[in-house]
């Protein structure tokens, strides 16, 4: 999930604690209903404020845990810290920066992906995008995964 609609915040906000806007955080919660029903079991997310409060205004009831290599990370990267997550874990949300998230989803997406949300991501990732990718493998070998939901607020 790319972080939701964030604030500019200012000339005196760095990047890292720009915060989100009122629609960033009604897309947050938004998109915390969907991702309640896929049963998310862990959270990591760039230490980014956007990001942290977009993680944790989801709802879901889980620690956010706060990863300093996702902030602005590519989409290697952002495997490399997915290779991490411990194997009884089947689902995790990664809340993330654009490029690297969106071209996390676009690279993983296989052709067994549902053509439709394949199609709504293959241009655009706005703030707050949502993919739900699934595969059969373990963590560190997640090369290509059947992307079956792609949410845009």
């Amino acid at each position: 999930m790319r972080h939701a609609e964030a604030s500019w915040g200012g000339p005196d906000v760095g990047d890292l604690q720009r915060p989100l806007t009122e629609k960033g955080r009604r897309q947050a919660q938004a998109q915390g209903l969907i991702l309640r029903e896929l049963g998310v079991e862990r959270i990591i997310c760039s230490p980014a404020a956007r990001a942290v409060e977009t993680a944790e205004g989801t709802g879901l009831k889980l620690d956010v845990s706060s990863e300093g290599t996702l902030y602005n990370s590519s989409a290697q990267r952002i495997r490399t810290q997915l290779a991490k997550i411990p194997e009884y874990v089947n689902s995790v949300l990664v809340v993330a920066h654009s490029p690297g998230v969106a071209e996390l989803a676009r690279y993983l997406a296989d052709q067994r992906s549902d053509a439709a949300a394949l199609a709504l991501i293959r241009y655009t990732y706005p703030p707050a995008t949502l993919t739900a990718l699934e595969f059969d493998s373990l963590w560190p070998d997640l090369h290509a995964a059947r992307l079956f939901l792609a949410k845009i607020p």
